[in-house]
């Protein structure tokens, strides 16, 4: 950190103890549209896959390799994220945050230039090899940068612009693509500004003593500790399962509309933007039950899910559908900062990075997982609605179960389960 030498004050008896540099609101900024890019990846190019079919159709195979185009950085986060942990934990945050964002506009904006489909794939590898970085450093700077009250909030913002941020990518791909099928990966070059903002105000940050730390001093004042590798799995087997509930709805409610009755393409669109106002109310839900530890959040979310789904799946009607779909909704505003204020809370600063890169491939798994076990399910129970029904009954058990665990915690250790 430059003038670090000259960034000290006495306490004690004569004894020098280094400031803090304290992030501001640059730093914050940069995070939370540093955090909607892993989103983007996806959003940007989901419009357009009639578009993208049509130009790749001499591609062997194209109706399973083309789509595949959409959903590779998500593999590419699952795989790579937890090694970018480890380099972040052991190498610092900023310059492994740097290099990624330039993959990320690298692959990003490569198939713009390159009119051949495995360009295209490479840069879809390289943009999901980038993302996982980015989503890595990103929610740990979050911990490193900000005290729990201003982290919580920060979460909250990111939610809200999060939402609204899909809505333009989404309309904004569409106008793209009716320009021509390259054109909506120029959206990947706001990762550009991204990174020269990243390059002149994030810096390497210093560690703090928090709450998960051991006492006695900050994490570099220490010896090194064992990861907590059963914590861990822990954590990434709740994010699995939560993951792979969040993902039902998303990916499966268009059909399930269609077999309500709701059969114009249009009026499923429309439909289906109505129950997502509930995604901002769940950011703020999540800010003003931060006082109750992530305990309690991660439970509100089962619960929701129960009601969202379990009612979704008992509908007689599309309209009935809908309201539940907004409870449902309220949970896919809460589920990704109250899962990350978890892991925050469970991990002190020398193992963050690599705990958040086991928590996004944890995350990002569960959406491969998510289509297959929603398959599975409507096998057993018969019918898609019924599958509904079905998770919404697991998701009600689980949050019972989260309840029981949260009242056994002692009140002191709350904030982290």
């Amino acid at each position: 950190m430059s003038g670090h030498s000259n960034d000290t004050l006495m306490a004690g008896q004569g004894t020098a103890a280094p400031v803090l540099r304290k992030a501001d609101w640059r730093q914050g900024w940069i995070l939370v549209f540093s955090g909607f890019l892993p989103v983007m990846a996806i959003m940007a190019l989901a419009p357009t896959l009639p578009t993208l079919l049509a130009h790749f159709h001499d591609v062997p195979n194209a109706r399973t390799m083309v789509p595949l185009l959409i959903t590779a950085p998500s593999a590419c986060i699952a795989l790579f994220a937890p090694g970018f942990g480890v380099v972040a934990d052991r190498f610092g945050r900023r310059k492994l945050m740097l290099w990624c964002l330039a993959l990320y506009a690298a692959g990003g904006l490569c198939p713009f230039l390159i009119d051949n489909f495995w360009a295209v794939v490479g840069g879809r590898i390289l943009i999901g090899i980038g993302e996982a970085g980015v989503l890595t450093v990103v929610n740990t700077l979050l911990a490193d940068y900000y005290e729990e009250k201003d982290r919580h909030r920060w979460l909250m913002i990111q939610g809200l612009i999060g939402s609204c941020l899909g809505t333009l990518t989404i309309a904004g791909s569409g106008f793209l693509a009716a320009q021509g099928w390259q054109y909506p990966f120029l959206v990947y070059g706001v990762a550009i500004p991204i990174f020269l903002a990243s390059l002149f105000y994030l810096f390497e940050p210093t560690a703090r003593k928090r709450p998960a730390d051991a006492a006695g001093g900050a994490p570099a004042a220490r010896p090194k500790s064992a990861f907590p590798l059963k914590v861990a799995v822990i954590v990434c087997s709740v994010t699995v399962l939560l993951s792979t509930i969040y993902f039902v709805q998303v990916i499966n409610f268009s059909l399930l509309l269609k077999e309500l009755g709701l059969s114009d393409p249009k009026s499923i669109g429309l439909s289906m933007a109505l129950p997502s106002i509930g995604v901002p109310i769940g950011a703020v839900l999540y800010r003003y039950t931060t006082r109750y530890g992530a305990g309690a959040q991660i439970f509100l979310v089962f619960l929701c899910y129960a009601i969202g789904l379990g009612g979704i799946g008992m509908s007689p009607d599309y309209q009935t559908a809908l309201a539940f779909a907004f409870v449902q909704q309220l949970a896919n505003g809460m589920i990704v900062p109250s899962l990350i204020t978890w892991v925050h809370g469970r991990f002190g600063s020398e193992h963050l990075g690599r705990a958040m890169g086991l928590w996004c491939s944890a995350f990002f798994a569960a959406q491969f997982l998510s289509p297959a076990t929603v398959n599975i399910m409507r096998d057993l129970v018969g019918s898609l609605q019924a599958a509904f029904l079905a998770f919404g009954v697991i998701s009600a058990v689980c949050a019972l179960i989260a309840c029981a665990l949260h009242l056994r915690t002692p009140r002191p250790s709350r904030a982290s389960i």
